[in-house]
């Protein structure tokens, strides 16, 4: 640009040489052509002073980058992995309780090494952003005051961007990693045994990375019935999970879903298709689920092994069933239906209102959301932290740390659905 109007200021200071124009209009014209060049100038030196400090910042990036993704690509080709957000998890694989526990203490000895080298990219990259500053400010620029409230705006564009990862180099982001991977050995299946019990029953145990476990039962050939109850490592009871079809007798079908904190979710279909269900707390308050709840895309896409939920027809109610639960011996991933139906209780209630007892409750719990994009559903996907629906998981992240298996699902469904 700046070649371009020198250019143009040359050829019009030449014209009265060519008797191509001359006089007071020339003149007026030789002197806006030379401020412009002055101006062009100006503008030539501001843009490369900022170009000399990305091109130095850059070579540092792009090494530290380098480095963080060759320590990525290393971990992926063991027994471990690192998702988008630079967590180190465990892959699905039969392994003993001493493997799982060895497998686990490998995982947070490579997510020490991943944030040294993620916390590493991360200043090289604010060093180069304090290069472009400081190159800037010798041309008039002004960083935001940090007083300013549009500051608060992330649409005014003085706010500072939201991480798109947890922050290893802050508290909240090392609590988001290891929940993430407290969540994933929750739902990564490490043994699994299959019996035959003297009654005909059939007996699934499956247990988790994390110690945890799951116990499903099925039982009955005419009015065949389902049932997942799940324990966390110490054997305590998380949820239980009841299915039964009388589609062979009155042609209905019934799901619940209880916890220890005594809510239950309760949902039915009956023979002619008309589907309801509610959901009552402990404390006695009661809330009906809304009729967007079962056609909900979440329970729908994610039916299966990973929930244990056989896939809704259209205005279908969450079901566990023989069909659904048969391959789970081979799976390596599962939820629980708890999970399935906790997480599209939470996206159609908050999708009808924002108000009261939703907003005390993104306030006050990591929340559904959070939870079941930490567990592999890919709701969210890397940028999930900047964005408003990880709000239930930063504001209560401490909540739900240590031992987390779903066990406060209850206590948010119950919050969530009755007033």
């Amino acid at each position: 640009m700046y070649d371009a109007v020198r250019d143009l200021d040359d050829n019009v200071d030449r014209m009265p040489q060519a008797g191509a124009w001359q006089g007071r209009s020339h003149a007026a014209a030789n002197a806006m052509f030379g401020r412009g060049t002055d101006k062009a100038s100006s503008f030539k030196d501001y843009t490369e002073v900022v170009s000399d400090a990305l091109s130095s910042g850059a070579a540092e990036i792009s090494k530290a980058r380098t480095a963080l993704l060759e320590h990525a690509d290393a971990i992926d080709r063991g027994g471990l992995s690192v998702n988008d957000l630079w967590v180190v998890l465990i892959r699905p694989a039969r392994v003993s309780a001493e493997k799982a526990a060895s497998l686990q203490a490998e995982a947070a000895r490579e997510q020490t090494e991943m944030n040294r080298l993620l916390s590493a990219l991360g200043a090289a990259d604010n060093a180069t952003a304090g290069k472009v500053r400081r190159a800037a400010a010798d041309h008039g620029y002004a960083s935001p005051d940090a007083n300013d409230p549009r500051t608060l705006d992330p649409n005014s564009g003085l706010a500072a961007p939201a991480d798109d990862v947890p922050n290893p180099m802050t508290l909240l982001g090392l609590s988001q990693q290891q929940e993430y991977r407290q969540n994933d050995m929750a739902q990564t299946v490490r043994d699994s045994r299959e019996e035959e019990t003297k009654d005909g029953q059939y007996h699934t145990t499956l247990t988790m990375m994390d110690g945890s476990r799951h116990e499903i039962q099925e039982w009955g050939t005419y009015n065949p019935c389902v049932e997942d109850v799940y324990y966390d490592r110490n054997g305590k009871e998380i949820s239980s999970s009841f299915s039964q079809d009388k589609t062979n007798f009155d042609g209905s079908q019934y799901t619940s879903i209880k916890f220890p904190d005594g809510t239950e979710v309760t949902m039915t279909r009956t023979a002619d298709g008309k589907v309801s269900g509610g959901v009552t707390t402990g404390d006695g308050r009661h809330g009906v689920l809304p009729d967007e709840f079962f056609s909900h895309p979440v329970v729908t896409t994610t039916g299966g092994v990973l929930t244990g939920l056989e896939k809704q027809a259209e205005r279908g109610i969450p079901m566990l069933s023989a069909q659904s639960v048969e391959n789970l011996a081979k799976a390596g991933k599962y939820g629980g239906p708890a999970l399935g139906v906790a997480t599209a209780l939470y996206d159609t209630v908050t999708a009808q209102t924002f108000q009261d007892a939703c907003v005390a409750v993104i306030s006050g719990s990591s929340g559904v959301a959070g939870g079941y994009a930490m567990g592999g559903l890919g709701a969210m996907g890397a940028t999930g932290l900047g964005q408003p629906e990880f709000a239930p998981l930063a504001a209560g992240i401490g909540d739900a740390i240590g031992g987390w298996t779903f066990g406060y699902l209850g206590g948010i469904i119950g919050n969530v659905v009755c007033r």
